[in-house]
């Protein structure tokens, strides 16, 4: 990944960490041909410029069993928007909440145990969230690339 204002070996620290954020100081260094102590340098004005920020676990939803992951495509009136993404924020079944283009469009990407909790939950959000125009859902079969859960 190439991010503007940083140089490559920056990037490539960058990318490794993407990759498998428990590479020690030392193994980064070996890869991009600094010591360790100016990988760890580096990562630390990474932090301290927020360019990086938390090293997490990632839930792989499809290898999860008794997990569905499945995405919500919304179109809201243009009176009820922010109503709607403020009260979208409340459900644990939804993992994250995309401002899309368009008018008052949003992408949900959502988690459930079961198919019928899928339904369940569609049909929830369709009549407890007011200012719904139009409602559409995909299950998620396959992630090609990326992550399931954009990051932060």
């Amino acid at each position: 990944m190439v991010i503007n204002g940083l140089d490559k070996i920056d990037s490539k620290i960058i990318d490794l960490l993407s990759e498998n954020a428990r590479l020690s100081f030392s193994e980064i260094g070996s890869i991009v041909g600094l010591s360790r102590t100016a990988v760890k340098n580096r990562i630390t004005e990474l932090e301290n410029r927020q360019i990086i920020s938390g090293y997490s676990v990632v839930v792989n939803h499809l290898k999860s069993p008794g997990t569905i992951p499945f995405i919500l495509n919304i179109e809201t009136s243009l009176e009820e928007f922010d109503t709607v993404k403020e009260k979208l924020r409340s459900y644990p079944e939804i993992l994250t909440v995309l401002q899309t283009t368009g008018t008052c469009r949003l992408l949900l990407i959502c988690v459930a145990n079961c198919t019928s909790d899928v339904m369940f939950f569609f049909n929830r959000i369709k009549k407890e969230v007011k200012g719904i125009l139009s409602i559409n859902c995909q299950s998620v079969l396959d992630v090609v690339k990326g992550r399931i859960i954009p990051e932060k």
